[in-house]
This record gives structure tokens, C-alpha cells and sequence, in this order.
């Protein structure tokens, strides 16, 4: 038998420091450590994971990165104080003036406004193609190209990424591939096993699991984490001990949480999608779903996040979210309860309405992240708010 450890086993164990015994790792709340002749070595060396100051490592921070890149199957990483915070310094961190990335208008809100916004301040130019056809990446790329950007699965609409074909296509362009998995967590997909380079989490959803905590992470090969973190320390974002407790703590219940939240998902998903005032249900569980077949190989567990069209628009969304009384309406997913927002004045309020349309984000689209209670409450809580549209 392998020594390997299984998922689980590691959620709970891999990275957990038990000094003087604790069964958890200590809360450090100290801002720097004691300079030992190991110590300055270590900063000589690049100081990277040399307990120094915490605003480059902490023992907390250390403990999740371990576990984090064991579930990942990660070589090394990188914690940091956002999620953004982590896509913005692996992006600027790892690209420079004159290079090309290619992306995709439907990723995350925060990060399209990074490339849109941002990025062509620095001279960094962001081609937008679509991130469920691998081919229109490849006919984006240019001879600057250096990296390309996907999610496994998009945020809100729900599609989902043929992760082996992209990274087919960026080792046949000698480019970086790198992912952001915070909708599918370790636990539904692992990019790196897929050919991805480097993994990014928002860890303030899934990971962390009890929406108390903002964070992010990035895994995966180490001479791309060695670079990310000089960078890290020139722009800040780190996070500090008693969130990096947090966190552990959360990661820990990961593999207990995921099943629930992705079957009470599927079961909603169905249900909505019989109903008389939904118009289209984006969940990869459903055979309607354009990814279905792709989902099967990309996130074979599943997901907790769902969204739909409510039949009347906008206003007819926000009414049925007003009716809701157990499912909070609140920006945010991942945690142990159910949330619902509409992306058109929260996520993507920003961007541009004809862009919002094009990647799916019709009138009426309702995003929600179902969480791990009956769902027999969360359904009649939904079918009750539907019947006051």
C-alpha cells in the first residue's frame, strides 16, 4: 500500500503543526521571530518559508500552504491576504511590459477589471476569447504571448473548462497555464494533475468554508512560487496568523462539506429546472447543460454552485430573492450556508451590460451558492419566494 495519503486524511492532517502537542496548530499572533544563525541563513538564501516576519511567513501560514498543496498535488506555494490579492500578484508578478495573456470576458468580475483596467496601464495586453473552446485561445495567441488564464468553472454561468486541452495547447506554445479553481475546490478538481502550472483559490469560499475569512492561494510549480514570492513581498498581500488559523481550520472539513453542498445543488438544480417561472438552469449535474459530457471528466463530483434565469427580468429577480428567508442574499460562496445574489449589481455591476449579455448573463440571472443545509428547507424556501414573483 501506497504511503500516500488520501484526500481527506490530508484535509485533516498534512501541514498541521503539533507543538508541545496541540491538536491543532497554535494561533503565532507575532508580527516577526527571533534571528538565529538558521534563520539568516535562510534570508540569504531567498527566505522564502524562513520564519522571519509575517509578512512573509508565518507558522500558521506554513501549515495551510502544506496542506493546500497536498490536496492540490502542488509542488510549493503561496498565501495571500485576497483572492484577488493572488491573481493580481501571480499576473503582474510573472508577466511584464509588451507580453500578451489570453483570457476569457466571462472570468471572474475582479479579475476582468484587473485585465481590462489594470494591466493596459503596465503594458500588458489581454486578448478575450472563449474559455469553453479551446481552439479560439489558441488562434488568440501571439508571439508575446506568455501565459494563458481559465477557471475550471466559470463564475456565474457555470461552464466548464477542458483543462487537458488548454494545457495541451499552452506546452504546444511553450506558455504558462494557469487556472483558477475556487468554484471546484482540490476536492472537485485538480488542475495540476490536468497539466495546469499554477492553481489559484480564493480561499474565502470553499477552502475556508464558514464565510469568516478573506484569503487567497496559489499552488504549483515551484520555480514559478519562488518568483511570486519576491513579488509578494514587494506588493503586500499577505495574510496574517489568526486568518491563516482560520482557514486550516475550515480545510480541515472540506472533504465532509463538498459532498453535501454539490448533491443539495444537483437536487435544486433539478427542481428548478421543471419549474414554470425558470427560464434556462446552468448546473453541470443537468443533461440540458452544454458541458455535460465535459463535466464528467473535468469535475465528476460536482459543484455547490448553481444559477438561472427568472422569467421577467430583473425585477422579477430581485423580487424572488427578496421572498427568500432562509438563502441570505449576499455577494460571496463557499460557505456553510446558502447565498443568492444577482451578478448584474453585485459582481458584475462594473461591467459593460452588451459583455454581460454575451457570456450569458441574461436578464433575470440569478447566481446561487447552496450550502449544506436540508434541502427540503432550501427547496421550499425557494418554490415559496417563486410563488411571490
Amino acid at each position: 500500500m501506497s504511503d500516500e495519503k488520501r484526500f481527506s486524511t490530508n484535509a485533516v492532517h498534512a501541514g498541521t503543526q503539533h507543538i508541545e502537542g496541540a491538536v491543532n496548530t497554535p494561533i503565532f499572533q507575532s508580527s516577526t521571530y527571533q534571528l538565529t544563525d538558521e534563520r539568516y541563513e535562510g534570508w540569504a538564501a531567498g527566505a522564502q518559508h524562513t520564519l522571519l516576519y509575517a509578512r512573509l511567513s508565518s507558522v500558521n501560514s506554513e501549515a495551510v500552504v502544506e496542506k493546500i498543496c497536498a490536496l492540490e498535488r502542488a509542488q510549493d506555494g503561496e498565501l495571500f491576504a485576497s483572492g484577488m490579492a493572488a491573481i493580481s500578484t501571480t499576473i503582474m508578478g510573472l508577466l511584464s511590459q509588451g507580453d500578451h495573456i489570453v483570457a476569457s470576458s466571462d472570468v471572474y468580475g475582479g479579475t476582468y477589471g484587473l485585465m481590462t483596467e489594470e494591466l493596459p496601464r503596465f503594458g500588458i495586453e489581454t486578448t478575450m476569447a472563449d474559455m469553453q473552446d479551446p481552439s479560439s485561445y489558441e488562434a488568440a495567441i501571439q508571439d508575446n504571448t506568455k501565459m494563458l488564464y481559465i477557471e475550471t468553472i466559470t463564475n456565474p454561468v457555470i461552464k466548464i473548462c477542458d483543462i487537458v486541452a488548454m494545457s495541451e495547447i499552452a506546452k504546444k506554445h511553450n506558455l504558462l497555464l494557469v487556472i483558477d479553481n475556487t468554484f471546484a475546490s482540490p476536492w472537485g478538481c485538480q488542475p495540476i494533475t490536468m497539466g495546469a502550472d499554477l492553481v489559484i483559490h480564493s480561499t474565502t469560499k470553499y477552502l475556508g468554508g464558514h464565510s469568516d475569512i478573506i484569503g487567497g492561494a496559489v499552488v504549483g510549480r515551484a520555480d514559478l512560487i519562488e518568483k511570486m514570492f519576491i513579488k509578494k513581498v514587494h506588493f503586500g498581500g499577505s495574510p496574517d496568523p489568526h486568518n491563516c488559523y482560520l482557514l486550516e481550520r475550515g480545510i480541515r472539513t472540506l472533504a465532509a462539506r463538498m459532498p453535501i453542498h454539490c448533491s443539495n445543488a444537483a437536487e435544486i438544480a433539478k427542481r428548478l429546472e421543471g419549474h414554470e417561472l425558470i427560464d434556462i438552469v446552468h448546473h453541470p449535474s443537468l443533461s440540458t447543460h452544454k458541458d455535460y459530457e465535459l463535466a464528467k471528466r473535468i469535475i465528476p463530483k460536482g459543484t455547490g454552485m448553481i444559477a438561472f434565469t427568472v422569467k421577467g427580468g430583473d425585477e422579477a429577480a430581485l423580487k424572488f430573492m427578496r421572498g427568500l428567508e432562509i438563502i441570505f442574499e449576499a455577494t460571496s460562496l463557499g460557505g456553510v450556508e446558502s447565498l443568492v445574489e444577482c451578478p448584474f449589481n453585485s459582481s458584475h455591476m462594473f461591467i459593460p451590460e452588451d459583455v454581460r449579455i454575451a457570456a450569458g448573463l441574461g436578464r433575470g440571472f440569478v447566481r446561487m451558492s447552496i450550502g449544506i443545509e436540508d434541502v427540503e428547507d432550501l427547496w421550499h424556501d425557494i418554490s415559496r419566494a417563486l410563488a411571490k414573483v
